[in-house]
């Protein structure tokens, strides 16, 4: 074990610049021109008395390490890596992160950045290496034809007559032998998870497997489709720059039994190798609320490695980012009413001078 100092808060303090309090009001979508009083706001709620949301408490980060989860049919292992904060109340809030990119069985090592910011602010956070495996591994479970498990099928979009790779079969289903294996987990870590307030997030691939479990259909092949991996143990769920129409088996059906609260952050060049910053917004524009946020940010600097909270993200731009992740879970997991409040206000809006809005439905 290792333990690290982390104040995430005290970073977005020191990046950041102080804005004064506008009024209590939605901010207006991406697309429109945010405009705000310049008469004294008159709020109800002490959570707004600053322009950025600071959680209750903040506290010093360790890290337990070297813990492998299996599917309970045996038929799959992967790795986990535990960050939690120290001395915090003993039955932690838990979110289940999942990293970016395709099979990684070091990927529970990585996103280190999320993991201590949301463990900073009270949260367990069980990172997931999302381990190699075939990739026609559930063919047979899914009842794919074998003509369309053929390696040329695997490699080519759904959308484009192909089928989907297992990666994304495996991702929502790794999340959920994480949560099978709970008792486990505690015995060896000496934690203790609080089962009614569990999250999950991941960011570019991996918030596929966060939006399936929230109950996102896809298309998996010519002749097998909506597939469907949702879970009711999780609570809450942040898609950071997440996939869009004809991506991963995703189409514009995929989000219409998606209700469950989440919180969508991307921005104006939140692009990567083969999809474009604008299809990002595929997920929020089909989805029907209520208690759906999406934290938009029109930058230059809003790159897809700055939803990651990567190292060479944009610094100033990341405090905006973490704290909205922060105030989202601090508001469905914890329940805490200044922070509903402020991801509910034109805060944002203010705090980064209009280059970063949080829209309801």
């Amino acid at each position: 074990m290792k333990t690290m100092r982390l104040s995430a808060f005290l970073l977005v303090i020191l990046l950041l610049p102080s804005c004064r309090m506008g009024r209590n009001q939605r901010p207006n979508p991406p697309a429109q021109t945010s405009t705000t009083s310049s008469a004294p706001a008159v709020v109800n709620t002490s959570a707004l008395d600053a322009v950025e949301y600071v959680t209750p408490n903040t506290y010093d980060v360790k890290v337990f390490d070297n813990y492998t989860v299996t599917w309970a049919d045996g038929s799959r292992s992967f790795k986990i890596l535990i960050r939690y904060p120290i001395g915090a109340p003993s039955l932690l809030p838990l979110i289940v992160w999942s990293h970016g990119g395709g099979y990684l069985n070091t990927g529970h090592h990585g996103q280190e950045e999320w993991g201590n910011a949301l463990a900073s602010a009270g949260y367990a956070v069980i990172h997931i290496a999302h381990a190699e495996d075939e990739l026609g591994s559930h063919c047979v479970a899914l009842q794919i034809p074998a003509d369309e498990c053929e390696l040329s099928d695997l490699t080519t979009e759904v959308s484009e007559g192909g089928t989907l790779l297992s990666l994304w079969y495996d991702r929502p289903r790794d999340s959920s032998a994480v949560l099978d294996d709970l008792d486990k987990i505690e015995k060896a870590s000496g934690l203790i998870f609080d089962r009614e307030r569990i999250g999950t997030g991941g960011h570019s691939g991996g918030t596929s497997g966060a939006m399936s479990l929230a109950g996102a259909l896809l298309d998996v092949s010519p002749s097998v489709h909506d597939l469907y991996s949702a879970d009711p143990r999780f609570k809450a769920f942040l898609i950071n720059s997440p996939q869009g129409i004809d991506y991963i088996g995703m189409t514009e059906h995929s989000w219409d039994n998606v209700h469950a609260p989440m919180l969508i952050a991307t921005g104006a060049n939140d692009n990567s190798a083969g999809e474009q910053a604008r299809s990002r917004l595929d997920p929020w524009n089909h989805l029907a609320g209520p208690n759906q946020y999406l934290l938009y940010i029109d930058s230059p600097g809003a790159t897809h490695s700055t939803f990651g909270l990567d190292v060479d993200g944009t610094p100033g731009l990341k405090a905006y980012i973490a704290t909205t992740g922060i105030a989202f879970f601090d508001a469905y997991l914890r329940g805490l009413p200044e922070a509903l409040a402020w991801l509910n206000s034109d805060s944002m809006s203010l705090w980064s001078n209009g280059l970063a809005t949080i829209t309801a439905k």
